[in-house]
């Protein structure tokens, strides 16, 4: 009995790393887009309230905003790829590159963070609330 149990212990173990290494971060009350939101924003270095869902083409999220400073619009795209948010510009690369920075999150109650660490291990926290992802 007790290598039975030793057995279903490994299988639920083996299981659960599978399951959590093929499936993506819990958003909890946030939406996908939101998500891409503040990714772009806390990357950018700009309010979320600028940055706007252009449309949604299959899994990817485009997005945009309207740099007042310079008059400038800029676009970009994101998507998902387990827990990672992966972002490129408009017409540009995904940034998956070995140096890119590794985006991920974690949603506790109505808090979202972005979190992004840099190829030198450095890295950068910012947190939203979800009333400043919602239009």
């Amino acid at each position: 009995m007790n290598i039975y149990k030793k057995f279903i212990k490994s299988i639920l173990i083996v299981i659960t790393i599978t399951l959590s290494a093929c499936g993506g971060a819990d958003n909890g009350a946030f939406s996908e887009q939101q998500i891409c939101i503040a990714t772009i924003a806390s990357t950018m270095g700009r309010s979320p309230s600028i940055v706007k869902i252009d449309s949604i083409q299959g899994n990817i999220t485009h997005l945009s905003y309207f740099r007042k400073d310079d008059g400038t619009n800029w676009k970009y795209r994101c998507k998902f790829e387990g827990g990672r948010v992966i972002w490129a510009s408009d017409a540009g690369r995904w940034h998956t590159d070995q140096y890119d920075s590794k985006i991920t999150f974690l949603v506790d109650g109505n808090e979202l963070s972005i979190f992004e660490k840099y190829s030198d291990g450095s890295g950068n926290t910012k947190k939203y609330n979800i009333n400043q992802l919602t239009n």
